[in-house]
């Protein structure tokens, strides 16, 4: 069974590389849809890109929230409760289960939006169909969400990594078989790509039910058997409140970023280009970050359960330290062979000549996105959800989305400006985030139930 004893950098990047890898596999099935896809041609490629875009802000409130379920287990695993981790594990599927019947009858409702949207009726019809199908497998995405916080919370990130990585196998064997058929399977195009991911997320949750439930599985000692126990209001209660914040601010967050991107759009399909290989190149310290942040949140939260608020305080700083150590190498990377990462993505000279100088502006951007992604995992594993939700809504929609607009539209700085306004916005946030943990009044803060066994 997965336990670090010692909060020392190996063990740290033990726990965290597993999950960036899981995040990237997680993202993976919408961008191998989007690629087979565009062997249909580009209507069927927009459709499928714009409905993964519209679908994973659709999601993202839920996920927010059910990252819940690695906070109270990390804490209840450090407070020397292991079989109440079960029960967090069976109110999270309940608050899964509720999440995905608003979530799915949204996603069916939204066909008028599509219609309105300014697409053309081609490109609306088939995002739509592609939705259609892939939102039925809504309930494995929350379901096995809920199982990969309860394994993550409990230091185990090996096993999600595998799980999501046969998963990917599986979309890309489905995909290909259902878009373009296969013997006596027919050709069924964008509907194709969505039943293949929703069959690829209903494979995963049954891996981690399977991998969890086993008659020898190792998590029988954390109470999995007691997820059919009556509802505990007042935990549900806690899980939300202060799950709520998260999922409220995930939200958030991916709505400033799309309203960033469209103002980039405005500026012109070259800006556009440019933007989404900055973007891409800008992926990989991203996605470490939120891997450390993984490991920052489990961490901080065992100790803080543990009743020891100085170890959570000193593995949040070190989680900060990693990432900072690792943004500071891509900057490095960054600035100095941006034109090269460019061409990577694009054999535009137009786009890479752009792409490059926003490269060297992502080079900053991503140092100080990783303190904000990473102090904030650390404030969660605290269970101090509500203060970062304000710091985001103000430097998101009070400084960040005019800042942007002032930038890009006013001063004529296009894309550019657009980073920069970006680049300050994530400056102050991850800053204040920061600051806000080592101010430490999370310490005095617990999510698990005294006197609960």
């Amino acid at each position: 069974m997965p336990r670090l004893q010692n909060d020392t950098w190996r063990s740290i990047l033990a726990l965290a590389a597993p999950v960036v890898i899981s995040k990237l596999s997680f993202t993976a099935m919408g961008i191998v849809d989007t690629a087979m896809v565009g062997r249909l041609g580009e209507v069927p490629q927009a459709a499928v890109g714009i409905a993964t875009t519209y679908m994973f802000t659709l999601y993202v409130f839920g996920l927010g929230l059910l990252g819940v379920v690695n906070t109270f287990v990390s804490q209840n695993h450090g407070a020397g409760r292991p079989r109440e981790c079960g029960v967090v594990l069976g109110h999270g599927l309940r608050l899964a289960t509720v999440l995905g019947a608003f979530t799915l009858a949204a996603a069916l409702a939204s066909k008028p939006l599509f219609e309105v949207s300014g697409l053309t009726p081609e490109v609306a019809q088939a995002a739509y169909e592609y939705l259609f199908w892939r939102v039925l497998g809504i309930f494995g995405v929350f379901w096995y969400w809920v199982y990969n916080g309860f394994l993550e919370g409990l230091g185990e990130t090996r096993t999600p990594m595998r799980i999501t990585i046969l998963a990917n196998v599986v979309n890309i064997v489905l995909d290909y078989t259902l878009i373009f058929g296969a013997g006596p399977i027919p050709a069924l195009g964008v509907a194709g790509a969505g039943v293949a991911t929703a069959a690829s997320n209903a494979f995963m949750f049954f891996a981690f039910l399977w991998v969890v439930h086993r008659p020898r599985s190792p998590w029988r000692a954390f109470g999995v058997d007691r997820l059919r126990e009556r509802v505990r209001w007042d935990l549900l209660g806690r899980m939300v409140r202060i799950g709520l914040p998260m999922g409220v601010q995930f939200f958030l967050e991916i709505g400033a970023f799309l309203l960033f991107s469209l103002m980039v759009g405005w500026v012109g399909n070259t800006a556009l280009a440019a933007n989404q290989v900055a973007l891409r190149v800008m992926s990989v310290s991203f996605m470490t970050a939120w891997g450390i942040s993984v490991a920052s949140t489990t961490l901080v939260g065992r100790h803080q359960g543990e009743g020891e608020p100085e170890l959570a305080f000193v593995a949040g700083q070190r989680t900060v330290v990693l990432a900072l150590a690792f943004t500071a190498s891509c900057a490095l990377i960054f600035s100095v062979v941006p034109h090269l990462l460019a061409r990577v993505f694009t054999p535009e000279p137009e786009v890479q000549h752009l792409a490059t100088t926003l490269i060297q502006v992502a080079a900053v951007v991503q140092i100080f996105d990783g303190l904000n992604i990473v102090s904030y995992g650390a404030l969660k594993g605290a269970g101090d959800t509500r203060g970062p939700l304000v710091i985001v809504v103000v430097m998101n929609w009070v400084v960040g989305v005019p800042l942007v607009y002032l930038l890009t539209i006013s001063a004529n700085l296009g894309a550019l400006g657009a980073w920069i306004g970006m680049a300050t916005m994530l400056a102050g946030q991850g800053l204040l985030l920061y600051f806000r943990f080592r101010a430490g009044k999370w310490r005095s803060l617990r999510v698990v139930e005294e006197g609960v066994i």
